[in-house]
């Protein structure tokens, strides 16, 4: 008698993301493993985003809160045995699910890390491709899983929703914590990031940067670790070789650290008629 393979459910947290969805949807379509479900979790997009959820067939959810909230919605709503989280400018290798789960059922994994490989267009796409490798190579990298077995999963209470950023960083740190074991995948994942631009950059770090302080405050030494200005020199000989890319990926971060210190700065000044109002 033929055992059923079991079910992994994909879910995609989105906003805005007609831009890529469609690949990112498309991917899942593709698995050679095919015992798959996929959730979309729409955070009330304006654009063509919920339709195309529609068009492939897609579990669909709303939610109103970050990230964190909506991945632990669609985990709730989930029936798989297996969850993997995918963001919606992701595309998917055909073997990904198949060897997520090799690895879980026959060696014992808990969680899978996924590598990714960026895709993108324009000299910045060249220098955030070159920096993305090296924190891929570099021994003290953190991991971050993208897939999971529902059961440990939900046993560490999945994402920390008071986390905008670092989430993801957080609940590794839980699993381990918990004595689950973490292995790697092979076949990396494609991050669709399209024509970088400087302005877009520095908009997304002061972004993060006004939710950074409650990832400092729970988990200081991982922040500092993950944000750290200088992380991305480690392997300072592979940078020399490419002085151009060097030069355009210090740019980069001056402008990225600059937007962080001006959102927390932001997010301090927030804070504060809440500080006196309590007083």
């Amino acid at each position: 008698m033929r055992t059923l393979a079991p079910l992994v459910t994909v879910v995609i947290p989105t906003y805005n993301s007609q831009r890529t969805l469609h690949q990112c949807l498309a991917s899942t379509q593709r698995q050679t493993y095919r015992n798959v479900e996929t959730i979309v979790v729409d955070r009330h997009s304006m654009d063509e985003t919920t339709q195309i959820a529609k068009r492939f067939g897609t579990k669909l959810f709303n939610v109103t809160l970050e990230r964190s909230t909506a991945k632990n919605l669609g985990a709730r709503k989930a029936s798989g045995d297996f969850l993997m989280f995918a963001d919606s400018d992701m595309e998917l290798h055909p073997k990904t699910i198949e060897e997520c789960v090799s690895l879980c059922l026959e060696r014992g994994f808990d969680a899978i890390v996924i590598p990714l490989t960026t895709v993108a267009a324009g000299f910045l796409a060249k220098c955030r491709k070159l920096e993305v490798e090296l924190y891929a190579d570099d021994p003290n990298s953190s991991s971050m899983p993208r897939f999971f077995t529902r059961k440990t999963f939900l046993s560490v209470n999945g994402f920390d929703e008071s986390l905008v950023c670092g989430e993801d960083y957080d609940l590794a740190r839980r699993y381990e914590k918990h004595g689950y074991t973490i292995g790697t995948a092979a076949l990396p994942i494609k991050h669709l990031e399209g024509r970088l631009s400087l302005k877009g950059i520095v908009l997304k770090a002061h972004y993060y940067g006004k939710t950074v302080i409650p990832l400092f405050s729970k988990e200081p030494t991982l922040a500092l670790r993950g944000y750290c200005p200088t992380r991305f020199a480690w392997n300072i000989r592979r940078l020399l070789r490419q002085p151009v890319c060097f030069a355009g990926i210090s740019m980069i971060k001056l402008c990225e650290y600059v937007a962080y210190l001006t959102g927390v700065f932001a997010d301090i000044l927030s804070r504060r008629p809440m500080i006196r109002d309590k007083r």
